[in-house]
């Protein structure tokens, strides 16, 4: 209820004590009192459901100060001056309407009966517009979908009210609206702005609330290709993801799957994309600076390229340079040649191979040292997204080598390597 409507009230209720008195049945009474009341609201132009429930609440209360424990004899006597001083009050209190009867059924539940009528004019359509300042136009289908359609919550308060009852109204329409969105998009705040008339308009303002993402980094990986192939395609990733920009944290990470679709099929529409057959699984991490990696797996190739710079390990080849160039056979089956140039000793070794996948995370294999003759076992386990565990085996000479590798970004990686006499830590350059 309006301040308005609670001063008015206490004063027709001052009244009502004046010219009626206000004793209570005595205790014991034998006769029956009111002890509830009913009210229904009739108008010739039915006033929407939600404005007609805010009438009958009022009068409710009315009804109540007013007739609740008196005696059904004395209602019934006084029948025509409680109907008037009902009519009197809610007429003062509602605006754009006009009360013009007001009948009541005695009894231990008494009915009011409201007979009202708009006074002009009334609302025969109401518009919702969305104003979506500084929210990207990419997003904005995805944040009408999670409003869903408001513009029938807004028509369904709206539509059949007398123009002059709008403002009256406008508390039920931002309080709807509002709670409506509350549920459906949490994480934005609105401000409601109503201009009434024939066709009134709603103007509703959506606002970021709590944590915004200030800034998206993209980064693009591989295990099968060089990163360097994948440079092309990375503007056209951050520009899709560049679209959360100023979205709230919470907002990013309930639609995780949405983004994720964006920047990933932006990836996958690339040249480069099409003509090495990747595909792309994407990580994002929704926070004030939002992170997007992008893993590009091939079923054709393994291409990579490593430079390795050793420190701490003696002898002179603490630098080399790695080419492994592999065919996916299908089935977990690769076969590969790796290609090693030490410039300390200036020589080369080849290293043909084979390579069994056994589910997501671990590789194993065979390789040929075609210049020592000799076989080579080896293991990879992917531990977690940034980490490698790799193990290596020389048979004939009974050399072991276990490394643990950290992805830092997509061109450096660090190794701490563990030999059968020695340790060292190894910068890895992916090219």
């Amino acid at each position: 209820m309006t301040a308005i409507f609670v001063r008015r009230f206490f004063i027709g209720t001052l009244v009502i004590l004046l010219a009626f008195g206000a004793v209570p049945a005595p205790v014991g009474a034998a006769e029956p009192t009111v002890d509830a009341i009913t009210v229904t609201v009739l108008s010739p132009a039915a006033p929407p459901a939600k404005a007609a429930r805010r009438m009958e609440a009022s009068v409710q209360v009315i009804g109540q100060n007013l007739l609740v424990g008196r005696k059904v004899s004395d209602v019934t006597a006084r029948l025509d001056g409680y109907a008037n001083l009902i009519k009197e009050i809610f007429d003062r209190v509602l605006v754009g309407y006009t009360v013009e009867r007001v009948d009541i059924t005695p009894g231990s539940t008494a009915h009011i009966a409201v007979t009202v009528t708009p006074w002009g004019d009334v609302v025969r359509e109401a518009i919702l517009e969305l104003d979506l300042a500084g929210i990207s136009p990419e997003v904005v289908p995805l944040l009408r979908a999670d409003a869903g359609n408001l513009e029938e919550t807004v028509q369904s308060v709206l539509v059949g009210l007398p123009i002059d009852a709008v403002e009256w109204a406008a508390g039920i329409t931002k309080t709807v609206v509002r709670d409506e969105l509350a549920a459906r998009l949490p994480e934005f705040g609105a401000a409601l702005d109503i201009q009434p008339g024939p066709r009134t308009v709603v103007k509703l303002a959506l606002a970021p609330q709590g944590p915004t993402v200030q800034d998206v980094t993209v980064n693009l990986k591989s295990e099968m290709l060089p990163n360097f192939l994948l440079l092309a395609a990375r503007p056209a990733v951050l520009d899709a993801a560049r679209v959360m920009r100023g979205l709230p944290v919470a907002f990013v990470e309930r639609h995780r799957d949405y983004f994720a679709g964006k920047v990933t099929a932006a990836a996958a529409s690339h040249p480069v994309a099409r003509r090495y057959g990747l595909t792309f699984q994407p990580v994002i991490s929704p926070a004030a600076v939002t992170d997007v990696v992008l893993t590009a797996n091939t079923t054709k190739y393994k291409v990579t390229l490593e430079g390795y710079l050793d420190v701490g390990r003696t002898g002179e080849d603490t630098a080399s340079l790695r080419l492994h160039a592999g065919k996916r056979l299908g089935g977990g089956h690769e076969a590969f040649m790796e290609v090693d140039f030490l410039p300390g000793t200036v020589t080369w070794q080849f290293l043909p191979g084979w390579g069994y996948q056994i589910g997501a995370a671990t590789t194993v294999g065979l390789k040929y040292n075609l210049s020592e003759h000799r076989n080579v076992l080896w293991l990879q386990q992917q531990v977690r997204p940034d980490w490698l565990l790799r193990l290596e085996r020389t048979p004939a000479t009974g050399y072991n080598e276990v490394g643990l590798r950290y992805r830092i970004h997509e061109f450096l990686g660090a190794e701490y390597v563990l030999a059968n006499d020695e340790q060292w830590l190894r910068l890895v350059g992916n090219l």
